[in-house]
């Protein structure tokens, strides 16, 4: 079912209005955007129940409850290990990793088609995440490339700086249809003099997005891992499943968010009108 575009012209917005906006589209597109958010997490989800990952993640939760009165405890339980080390959930790993630019491109390339009012369907929006998945796969290898050599040559805070600057990456790559070296490029162009709107702008987010994550995950997952009368195994599997979609479903907010940037900054910078910025993102191609 295709989804109505988000009402309201593409304009310069403050951070306000840009917070506003970002919940606005998601409301207006939920179906849409939540179907898709949950649908690209299934993998993860059914790949941690079928590797048994989840017993650890669930135990770790069910003691943190219940030590939730004594800080000492907690501290033991953050430096315990709890990672399976079975061959499966090492392939299960693996697996979630090459998942990795599908299921993360999936909310963009949804954002990326509301944010330009053009109506979006769950199936565009899965099939145009498909056709540039070798694309997202580059943009995510070059990132980790330089996250891993910067990390080890340049000081932490130049590394924080340049990651600022491509943060639009991802909506440049699905909204111009350029390869992930322009659109790292582009990214970098676009954040130019306006680095510290963009940092408090994530920062924002990222934290609003981490609470809700952990808060709502924490208490679904929590009242379910102490269902009376139901076998462990299966108040882990509910457990896990119900903090996993919390999760997805609050997933799609920063990828909205970084969207939404990206269209205001090409309005402040490069003065695009709507018509403009909407033909060029239904077209897939790069400003001149």
């Amino acid at each position: 079912m295709a989804s109505p575009a988000v009402s309201g012209p593409i304009r310069p917005r403050a951070v306000s209005e840009l917070l506003d906006d970002t919940f606005y589209l998601y409301r207006r597109n939920f179906q849409v955007v939540a179907c898709v958010a949950v649908l690209v997490a299934l993998p993860r989800l059914i790949l941690s129940l079928a590797s048994g990952a989840y017993l650890a993640s669930f135990n770790l939760l069910q003691r943190a409850i219940s030590s939730v009165n004594d800080p000492a405890a907690l501290q033991g339980l953050m430096g315990a290990g709890n990672v399976p080390n079975s061959p499966f959930y090492l392939f299960a790993s693996l697996l979630q990793l090459l998942l990795i630019p599908f299921s993360a491109g999936a909310l963009y390339q949804a954002a990326v088609e509301l944010a330009a009012h053009r109506p979006a369907s769950i199936g565009s929006v899965l099939v145009g995440t498909l056709r540039r998945y070798l694309g997202l796969l580059g943009l995510m290898l070059l990132v980790v490339l330089f996250l891993l050599t910067g990390l080890l040559v340049v000081t932490l805070p130049l590394v924080i700086w340049v990651v600022v600057r491509w943060i639009l990456s991802t909506p440049v790559l699905f909204a111009e249809g350029v390869g992930p070296v322009r659109a790292l490029a582009r990214s970098w162009q676009l954040v130019k003099g306006e680095w510290w709107r963009t940092l408090g702008i994530l920062l924002l987010v990222v934290i609003m997005v981490d609470l809700i994550q952990i808060v709502l995950g924490f208490f679904v997952g929590g009242v379910a891992a102490f269902l009376p009368g139901v076998d462990a195994t299966v108040r882990a599997a509910v457990s896990t499943t119900l903090a996993g979609v919390v999760a997805a479903l609050a997933g799609p907010l920063l990828p909205i968010t970084l969207t939404l940037l990206y269209f205001d900054m090409r309005v402040r910078k490069e003065g695009y009108d709507l018509e403009e910025l909407a033909l060029q993102a239904a077209q897939g191609t790069a400003p001149a």
